[in-house]
């Protein structure tokens, strides 16, 4: 167990990560009651049925389209290279029922278990498991299936497993941990009824 990194390291930076890759700013032009922002400065991380916030973007509006870039609902006003953000609008890790998280979509971590066992007589592996809350009130728009923006939010998450140790497929957290991976069931609720969609996804952490 020397050299281990605590169960608070770890968790840490799997949150960092998430953070980091659940969020994209780019900027673009808008025009005061159009719904299509052009010249975006990259499309990358853009995803159909996710909010789009900043600049004279009202709440509530969220991608429609990709090609060209439509919202939902019209800018209010001109602007040239706006700053804007699309993905997660709160990260927690302290969970809340979604009817008191206004800001959404909401991505909350929490570690639910822990196992230890001996792979040899001299040897503890620990493994951590952990849940990714996923909630999204995309469903609010009549007109766009709310499992839509669900499942891109899932993708975007899942992409942060992507191997950083390409040798071996796994992704270890920048070295930290043996193999950190979304594993087993996911959970949704795509919210075809009330609007409110949500996913819970199960995370296993291998730590040396």
């Amino acid at each position: 167990m020397n050299g281990r990194p605590s169960r608070e390291t770890v968790m840490t930076a799997l949150y960092s990560a998430l953070q980091a890759g659940g969020q994209t700013t780019f900027t673009a032009t808008t025009q005061a009651g159009s719904q299509v922002l052009t010249n975006p400065s990259t499309t990358t991380g853009l995803m159909v049925g996710v909010p789009v916030v900043g600049g004279s973007i009202p709440r509530g509006a969220i991608i429609q389209s990709l090609a060209p870039l439509t919202l939902s609902l019209p800018a209010t006003a001109n602007a040239v290279s706006a700053s804007l953000l699309t993905g997660f609008q709160t990260f927690s890790r302290r969970l809340k029922h979604w009817s008191e998280v206004s800001a959404q979509p909401a991505l909350f971590l929490r570690g639910v278990e822990e196992e230890l066992d001996y792979p040899n007589i001299i040897l503890q592996r620990q493994t951590i498991r952990a849940e990714i809350f996923i909630y999204s009130n995309a469903g609010e728009d009549p007109d766009l299936a709310p499992e839509i923006g669900l499942n891109n939010l899932l993708d975007a998450v899942q992409a942060v497993f992507t191997p950083d140790d390409v040798m071996r497929g796994r992704f270890t957290l920048g070295g930290l941990v043996e193999w950190c991976r979304m594993s087993g069931r996911i959970d949704k609720e795509p919210g075809d009824l009330g609007g409110q969609a949500i996913a819970i996804a199960e995370v296993e952490i291998t730590v040396p």
